[in-house]
C-alpha cells in the first residue's frame, strides 16, 4: 500500500473510532428518537459527513488508478 493510501485508511478509522464518544447520542437516533434538539441536529450532520467521506472513499477505492 501506497503512503498516501495508508494515511488515508489510518484516517479513515480514526474517523469511525471518534464516533465511539457519541455512541450514547447515536442509539436513540438509530430508534428514531429525534426531538429536533440543537445537540440532535448537530450529531445528525456530524454522522453525515462520516457518511459522505465513506462514501467518497469507497468510490476512489473502486475507481482503478
Amino acid at each position: 500500500m501506497e503512503p498516501e493510501g495508508a494515511q488515508e485508511v489510518s484516517e479513515r478509522d480514526q474517523l469511525w473510532a471518534s464516533l465511539r464518544a457519541l455512541r450514547a447520542e447515536i442509539d436513540p437516533l438509530a430508534a428514531g428518537g429525534f426531538d429536533g434538539s440543537d445537540r440532535q441536529k448537530a450529531v445528525v450532520v456530524i454522522l453525515a459527513r462520516v457518511v459522505a467521506a465513506e462514501l467518497d472513499y469507497r468510490a476512489r477505492a473502486a475507481t482503478p488508478d
